[in-house]
């Protein structure tokens, strides 16, 4: 397992997919000390194995390029860029790249995971579960969740097991979100649309983030985050499934945050 880190991490996936080229190709990201994340990145028309996890729901943000999810025994899922993609416990899934252009995908997998369950798919395919809001859809789009929840500033649970809790977070340009900090968990993103700054203090340098970047900030860093331009922003954030202990400026119980 990779070591969690104790410092701040802005990662520039633009850059990565640029210098690793067309594919195919995989790069290991980061820890969070529930999840391995990385980029997985296919040519037109290439299939991951049918495979299945007993215990626990995989996870996946495109990033580039459209991919066909067979999830269970459901109808295929086409996802495009930015869509976030959810193969429960248990279901059987495959991915496939398709259209003209290589895909990248963001994965988030369980520590320890492996792909030594394998299945086929079924010749009977099942309606999709009867479920219209999150958390736990198979398949959330940017342009449903706002036809749903209207204009920002809103958040949405889209995933919530006893690994992860992950919301997805719609904001304006010159949205601030309180200064706070968390001591016993770890926080990260993953930025969907627009462009936005994380102001971890006067001894740290402020991180411009922009559309395809992930940062993390380890636990007991204060961050201020403020959504910049012109452009609304989404951020998909990922903690853990208790999500307790957000302290802010004034709280009288709350242990310091770290520098």
């Amino acid at each position: 397992m990779a070591e969690v880190s104790t410092e701040p991490l802005h990662i520039k996936t633009s850059e990565i997919i640029a210098e690793k080229g067309e594919g195919p190709w995989y790069e290991p990201l980061f820890s969070d000390g529930r999840n391995n994340t990385g980029l997985i990145c296919d040519l037109p028309g290439t299939a991951s194995d049918h495979h299945w996890h007993p215990d626990f729901d995989e996870f996946w943000v495109v990033m580039k390029g459209n991919i066909d999810f067979d999830i269970g025994d459901y109808p295929t899922i086409h996802a495009s860029k930015s869509d976030i993609v959810i193969a429960p416990a248990g279901k059987r899934h495959q991915m496939m790249t398709v259209g003209d252009e290589s895909s990248v995908r963001l994965h988030i997998s369980k520590i320890g995971s492996n792909h030594d369950n394998k299945n086929d798919r079924s010749s009977t395919i099942e309606p999709f579960p009867d479920q219209t809001e999150p958390p736990n859809m198979l398949h959330n789009t940017l342009p449903g969740l706002i036809e749903q929840m209207g204009e920002p500033q809103w958040v949405s649970s889209v995933i919530q097991n006893p690994l992860n809790t992950a919301n997805l977070i719609y904001s304006a340009p010159g949205t601030p979100h309180n200064a706070h900090w968390h001591p016993d968990f770890d926080e990260w993103w993953t930025i969907l649309q627009g462009e936005l700054t994380w102001d971890l203090g006067e001894k740290r340098p402020i991180y411009n983030v922009k559309q395809g970047d992930i940062m993390f900030v380890p636990r007991g860093l204060k961050h201020y985050i403020l959504t910049h331009g012109d452009e609304n922003s989404f951020r998909f954030a990922i903690t853990d499934s208790e999500g307790l202990h957000v302290y802010q400026e004034g709280d009288e119980d709350a242990p310091p945050p770290r520098e």
